[in-house]
């Protein structure tokens, strides 16, 4: 599908690395120069989100994959581009926030300007501080994140082991409630 490339956003919870590399943006626009094709970028309808400024919007068009991409193509004056969509819907954005950077990681393990370790071992420990509820498994991480559980278990085990503690605690003040009752 063709898209116009103002009407993308760059949601930086959803990107998956601390900064965006000028000399990939650079080299991307040297190749552009050149004629060089490119693959489609990977973006998501949301709904219910909230930008970097806290302003509320209905809708917006995130970019799970490409951002060095859509930064040489906005840089050499391109104005629409090819982009695949991750679901074929609008989905909740603060609902689907995880499974978004995930997707996105996941993306950026395989191909492209790779994800460092470093980037890697921030988003699973942010994955793991915002999942007390401890949804996304070490396994699950591992698999999207291109490591092994062993790796995910290191970078977080000191997270989990805080969480299992206050999950104790609650359950024994909520016993003791019932018990008092």
């Amino acid at each position: 599908m063709k898209i116009n490339i103002s009407d993308l956003t760059w949601d930086r919870f959803i990107y998956p690395r601390c900064n965006k590399s000028q000399k990939t943006i650079t080299a991307y626009i040297e190749a552009l120069s050149i004629g060089a094709k490119f693959p489609s970028i990977k973006i998501q309808k949301v709904f219910n989100y909230t930008d970097a400024n806290g302003n509320k919007s209905m809708e917006a068009i995130i970019i799970l994959d490409g951002i060095h991409r859509w930064s040489a193509f906005t840089e050499k004056g391109i104005k629409e581009i090819t982009a695949g969509e991750f679901k074929d819907k609008p989905i909740d954005y603060e609902e689907n926030k995880i499974s978004l950077l995930l997707e996105s990681a996941e993306c950026n393990t395989s191909h492209g300007d790779r994800l460092s370790s470093s980037d890697k071992k921030r988003i699973a420990r942010d994955i793991a501080l915002s999942d007390p509820e401890c949804r996304y498994t070490e396994s699950s991480l591992a698999e999207k994140l291109g490591v092994s559980q062993q790796t995910v278990n290191a970078w977080i085990s000191d997270i989990r082991a805080r969480q299992r503690t206050n999950r104790a605690s609650i359950r024994s003040k909520i016993l003791q409630i019932n018990h008092n009752i």
